[in-house]
């Protein structure tokens, strides 16, 4: 037991099974790999973005455009969700379902 000014304090000891350790493994390489993508992705949109809107500019609006921003553009409101999602721990387990 250790004793400061205020508290005290109590080591315990955790214990986790094979199980567990595997599970966040398996998380921490899917954080890996979620991040790598994010990366290349915004590298590429970097790349081609001066271009891309070149074209776009120089180009009558139709249909076809509108729908090729919506789906170009979309992934990073996506991404920034999911990698929140990702990073974010849970505060309430229990309170989850409300």
């Amino acid at each position: 037991m250790r004793e400061s000014r205020f508290f005290t304090f109590e080591q315990t000891q955790m214990e986790y099974s094979a199980d567990d350790i595997a599970v966040a493994t398996n998380v921490q390489l899917l954080g890996y790999i979620y991040i790598s993508v994010v990366t290349f992705w915004t590298y590429d949109y970097a790349c081609s973005v001066h271009g891309e809107w070149k074209f776009l500019y120089q180009s009558r609006w139709t249909r076809v455009k509108v729908l090729y921003i919506i789906t170009r553009h979309a992934p990073f409101i996506l991404i920034a969700m999911g990698l929140r999602l990702m990073f974010t721990t849970n505060e309430s387990p229990n309170n989850a379902g409300c």
